[in-house]
């Protein structure tokens, strides 16, 4: 069935292609290809540069107003591209970004209790630990102070 297709498909671009070429021969180099009585009021070639030209502004025309066409369809999806995707952010993700600030306030305040009811009961422990250890350093080397004796090792 795939080959039957791409057979007649190659037929028709083929005859396609013949009546194009047959019809500049025929109309602008002299050619009889299609003989001019077999069809009546027929359409023929371009006899002269101008009327190719005036074919060709024609065609040129009816391309740029294609592509103004073309230009104002992309602009008007280009706007209901920018509104739907307002309007996805607007919906989806305020109520995200609503769960994320709610996430950081819980880690927030997981951090602050976690700050207080462990971190603090250390630094309060090891500065009373440096404090006695501070003061049993000052009894201890007070007369080496006032005589203005160091001990080895230190300077």
């Amino acid at each position: 069935m795939r080959f039957v297709m791409t057979v007649i498909s190659a037929a028709i671009l083929l005859f396609l292609l013949y009546l194009v070429a047959g019809g500049i021969a025929d109309g602008y180099f002299g050619a009889d290809i299609v003989p001019d009585r077999a069809v009546p009021n027929a359409w023929a070639a371009p006899d002269s540069w101008s009327e190719w030209r005036d074919i060709v502004f024609v065609l040129t025309a009816m391309f740029w107003m294609l592509a103004g066409l073309l230009a104002v369809v992309l602009v008007v999806a280009l706007v209901l591209l920018v509104g739907v995707t307002r309007k996805v952010v607007r919906e989806n993700a305020a109520p995200a970004l609503d769960s994320l600030r709610q996430s950081l306030d819980n880690v927030r305040g997981t951090t602050e209790f976690a700050g207080e009811t462990v971190a603090s009961p250390i630094i309060r422990t090891y500065a009373v630990v440096k404090g006695v250890r501070t003061g049993i350093s000052a009894v201890t080397n007070l007369p080496d102070r006032i005589m203005g004796r160091r001990k080895k090792g230190r300077k």
